[in-house]
């Protein structure tokens, strides 16, 4: 598989990593909420919502960013080859 193939995949599983992690407060209103639990005294959903919607949007960007590295090397290593003239040695 190229580079440029990795590219999109990783850009279409982090990208839905967003979404799952920035929109669970739809997901505390969708599978219903208990108003009873606390912390800090709000509903239980709300701290989650908040927790996961900046902490989970953190953790995912620094491992997209690590992956996004990598992956550029192995994109610039491919056009090195492809650009290299034939019989010639790699430095």
């Amino acid at each position: 598989m190229s580079a440029y193939q990795k590219e999109w995949r990783q850009t279409l599983l982090y990208g839905a990593l967003y979404v799952l992690m920035a929109h669970t407060g739809l997901f505390a209103w969708l599978l219903g909420t208990d108003n009873d639990l606390r912390l800090f005294g709000f509903p239980l959903h709300y701290a989650v919502a908040l927790v996961l919607g900046s902490l989970g949007v953190l953790i995912v960007s620094i491992f997209w960013n690590r992956s996004a590295d990598r992956l550029e090397d192995e994109i610039e290593a491919e056009n090195r080859l492809a650009t290299q003239p034939a019989g010639s040695i790699a430095k």
